[in-house]
């Protein structure tokens, strides 16, 4: 299966998708440790979406971010979306955990009758979905779902379902996840001990159609039962380093040069996206991060002619989620 990328948005450590690429051409180096301390990243949406900004002033920190990573995505993609057949998937692992719980807490406190309707609402897993399509009057079909280390796959084909059957001529596609405490069961000591970043959140849009021409080139997507070999790859291994044993891909790393794109980005369950997103850039510039495993840091390398980049993660079902970037 296959999808054309016509936008990028991404929220994380590192900045936006603008961020990402001056990274990946200037050849910059990233020290994890200068990097934000807050797990929890500042949402600020930006003036030039007045509409975004006045809904947000009710929206939850979950909304925001998926909003904030939409309208990055919007301005990338250069093309008034309002004249667009276009349908929205807002995927996460877990969802808004953190107003689920503030909802529950209140009505435990306080009864029914003075629950909060911003933490009710924002406990409600298509109320991104819903400030989305508000935000920019699309009137296509919607999606928000939770699949685990699925949930990307699964939104890009049923963003590929939707375009093949006419429904639509663009599928606005958002994956991430905020952060809880629940994701740093090891402690930040541990973590740091372990040579990966603390888990923290982030979101990653993409704006997808069946156009050839489209700006960031061509994702093929599919399943493996094993990690191939091949020299003609680039590879990134995309790991969340709280559920996941990464043995099986650093003893893959060992012959392939790989990178583990944690200090780029923390870590988080849904950072997936992020990687695909970092493997349709580093195509795009024919740049691409080749990590040192001892020590975390990055060298940049030129791809050669026939290298392609390949991102692989593993799904629910204990096999390998492939994304592999053609190119324009």
């Amino acid at each position: 299966m296959n999808l054309f990328v016509n936008g990028l948005g991404m929220v994380s450590k590192i900045g936006d998708q603008e961020d990402v690429k001056k990274i990946i051409i200037q050849n910059d180096f990233v020290n994890p440790e200068e990097l934000p301390a807050d797990r929890a990243l500042p949402i600020e949406i930006p003036d030039d979406f007045p509409r975004v900004q006045q809904l947000s002033r009710r929206m939850s920190h979950f909304a925001k971010i998926s909003l904030l990573s939409a309208c990055r995505a919007v301005k990338d993609c250069a093309f008034d979306i309002t004249e667009k057949r276009i349908g929205i998937i807002q995927g996460s692992v877990y969802g808004p955990i953190i107003s689920g719980l503030q909802a529950f807490d209140d009505l435990i406190d306080f009864g029914d009758n003075q629950l909060s309707p911003t933490h009710f609402s924002g406990s409600v897993f298509n109320t991104s979905a819903t400030y989305l399509s508000l935000a920019f009057g699309i009137q296509g079909p919607t999606l928000s779902h939770t699949c685990g280390m699925d949930t990307l796959y699964n939104s890009l084909l049923s963003a590929f379902l939707w375009l093949e059957n006419g429904s639509v001529d663009y599928v606005i596609i958002g994956i991430g996840d905020e952060f809880t405490p629940y994701f740093a069961s090891d402690g930040l000591a541990a973590e740091k001990k372990k040579g990966f970043l603390p888990s923290c959140e982030g979101w990653t849009t993409l704006i997808v159609s069946k156009e050839k021409s489209a700006k960031y080139g061509q994702i093929e997507y599919g399943d493996l039962n094993q990690l191939p070999h091949s020299r003609d790859q680039k590879i990134i291994y995309s790991v969340w380093h709280e559920q996941m044993q990464p043995e099986p891909f650093f003893n893959h790393a060992k012959e392939n040069k790989p990178c583990f794109p944690v200090p780029l980005r923390g870590s988080y369950p849904s950072a997936a996206a992020f990687d695909l997103a970092l493997a349709l850039i580093c195509s795009g510039s024919r740049r691409f991060p080749v990590s040192n495993l001892s020590n975390g840091s990055y060298q940049m390398q030129n791809l050669t002619e026939h290298e392609q980049v390949c991102c692989y993660s593993i799904s629910e079902r204990g096999n390998l989620n492939c994304y592999r970037i053609v190119g324009d």
